[in-house]
């Protein structure tokens, strides 16, 4: 069904937008200012690629009703003003936010809310994992080029394993890998098989990477993040914005799109229009879900070898 056209020029999807001239980002070198009813009118042409990794699961948002340049607050309960976004979570006292049609997704501009993080887990179920990510994050000195050099080592190392990963950029500097996860998967498994293949990335190439958190050890490295995959852990969805200069976005691409000049910075919310004519790269992420065990023991083979 087509989205309801908005009755208002401050309405979308029956959502009052409050004071929608309000600049939540501000104009800068990358573009132009982006305002409270261009981000509401944003999360409604964007709902059907962003629904499928949000819905049904916990949310935690970044909230800046004052602009990016303002105070910043990071909530994932439910609250005054966000009840109509609450779910409640076996063995959690608080109601936790969930974002399930687009109209949730407009509520969330209302909030001032410029970032959306779900938790990597099943489909309406927070017990199992439902993917798995490896957060590329370079030190500030390097350049992008070697981000896309890690991407694709951690793809055909996946490969390898007969999993099949997906990529995206952050809307920052670095890049997401990320496989779908299925079967009888625990928690446990994704994060000891995400450390896993970090370790061997660092075991490999020691000048490269490091899975040490300390600003110290990460000097001229990738820090290949899997802090991504615990029970209660977010990451950043895709098509999210970023609380960024410029209303970065975090775009799924094509692994052909992952080679030299390409620009992260480029897809933002202002360019997300003709991003979003274009064929959803990750149409195929939910159906390639695999079980870890399998790849867990290949993986353990290959390091005794």
């Amino acid at each position: 069904m087509a989205a309801r056209k908005s009755t208002s020029d401050s309405e979308v999807l029956g959502v009052a937008i409050s004071h929608p001239e309000k600049e939540l980002w501000p104009k800068s070198k990358a573009g132009g200012a982006v305002t409270k009813l261009a981000l509401a009118r944003y999360y409604e042409a964007a709902a059907a690629r962003m629904l499928p990794h949000i819905a049904q699961r916990p949310v935690s948002i970044v909230r800046t009703p004052d602009g990016i340049d303002g105070p910043r607050f990071f909530q994932r309960h439910a609250s005054s003003g966000s009840e109509a976004l609450a779910i409640k979570i076996r063995g959690e006292a608080k109601p936790f936010l969930t974002v399930d049609t687009a109209k949730s997704l407009v509520l969330l501009a209302q909030l001032g809310a410029v970032e959306v993080h779900p938790w990597g887990s099943a489909k309406g179920d927070p017990e199992r994992p439902g993917r798995i990510v490896f957060d590329l994050d370079p030190s500030s000195e390097l350049a992008f080029a070697r981000v896309i050099e890690a991407a694709k080592d951690v793809r055909d190392r996946l490969l390898a394993l007969g999993l099949v990963p997906f990529v995206k950029t952050t809307g920052g500097k670095g890049l997401h890998v990320v496989i779908a996860v299925g079967g009888n998967t625990s928690w446990s498994e994704a994060k000891t098989f995400a450390k896993a293949v970090a370790l061997a990335m660092e075991h490999d190439s020691p000048s490269r990477y490091t899975t040490t958190i300390a600003k110290s050890a990460r000097r001229g490295k990738i820090f290949i993040d899997i802090q991504r995959n615990d029970r209660t852990a977010s990451s950043v969805a895709p098509w999210s914005p970023r609380a960024r200069e410029g209303a970065t976005i975090s775009v799924p691409l094509e692994w052909s799109q992952i080679k030299q000049g390409l620009d992260p910075n480029r897809f933002t919310i202002a360019t997300s229009v003709s991003l979003l004519r274009k064929p959803d790269p990750w149409q195929g992420l939910a159906k390639s879900a695999r079980a870890i065990a399998p790849a867990m023991k290949k993986l353990m083979r290959k390091s005794q070898a």
